[in-house]
């Protein structure tokens, strides 16, 4: 994420050149640790409902 910040309870799509797919996130981690929300630039770890790719971008839905 570029913009502001991302918690567990948002919606999001991930889009690549293979991938598209919206999901609400469920568990989030940082460095290994269970965290509820994230700042923008801070790398996480997300559970995917789907194959993700890497380089595919991730878009939280309003």
């Amino acid at each position: 994420m570029t913009k502001g910040n991302l918690a567990v309870g948002d919606k999001v799509r991930i889009q690549g050149k293979t991938t598209n797919f919206a999901q609400t996130i469920r568990s989030m981690q940082i460095e290994s640790v269970d965290v509820r929300c994230a700042r923008r630039g801070q790398l996480i770890g997300l559970k995917v409902e789907r194959a993700a790719k890497a380089g595919d971008k991730l878009i939280r839905l309003r």
